[in-house]
């Protein structure tokens, strides 16, 4: 007999990505770092379409694979831009739904404020910075380039880029709206998380924001 029904499909994919998790991880999910890329946080299940994930998942098009309230503490560092500000929101509340009552979700993104005021002031040696291996930091020909190039730019191998240039204030609403009951802006390594050394970088042109729920 052969089942083709939406339901079916959906609690299929459901179980198939518990059964990967459970082997990849090892023990029950907790922890999630939301657009992993190739930064693989230990005690975490890393989501990401790269494959060094332990769960491939398309956040731009898919809901977490995990029940309501299952889950302690959500970290996703410079991803939220790749995605539309509609999209953003969902993303924002369905991290609401797996948390725990009480569980943390932190968010770091390049902040418009300070790259803009970089932008304002001409700050050359900012947007000019080279690599160690004499590659340009930031993509771009001019400054403007490299100003828009947080809005848009930033290809990845998957063919993602930026879509949306966030401030503390605008991303803050989108986790007001979902339903957080404390939304902070926190310092780089400053936060209830305890492995946070492992998991901030680029305080020169992020923001963090740190939720409870």
């Amino acid at each position: 007999m052969e089942f083709n029904h939406p339901l079916f499909d959906e609690v299929s994919r459901f179980l198939r990505r518990t059964l990967h998790l459970s082997v990849a991880v090892g023990k029950p999910v907790t922890k999630l770092n939301l657009g992993s890329g190739s930064s693989r946080l230990s005690g975490y299940c890393n989501i990401d379409l790269s494959s060094h994930a332990d769960l491939r998942l398309d956040l731009e098009k898919e809901s977490l694979p995990f029940p309501d309230g299952s889950i302690e503490t959500v970290v996703c560092i410079s991803t939220i831009n790749y995605f539309t500000r509609d999209r953003a929101q969902e993303i924002v509340s369905d991290v609401f739904r797996v948390l725990k009552h009480g569980g943390v979700a932190r968010f770091a993104v390049q902040d418009l404020l300070k790259i803009a005021r970089k932008y304002l002031e001409r700050d050359r040696n900012f947007f000019f910075q080279k690599l160690p291996n004499g590659r340009e930091r930031f993509e771009g020909k001019t400054m403007g380039d490299k100003f828009n190039a947080w809005f848009y730019g930033y290809r990845t191998s998957h063919g993602k880029h930026c879509k949306y240039f966030f401030d503390y204030e605008t991303l803050a609403l989108l986790f007001h709206r979902a339903g957080f009951s404390v939304i902070e802006e926190r310092g780089f390594h400053e936060s209830r998380i305890s492995n946070i050394k492992d998991i901030d970088n680029r305080p020169e042109q992020m923001f963090f924001l740190e939720a409870v729920k």
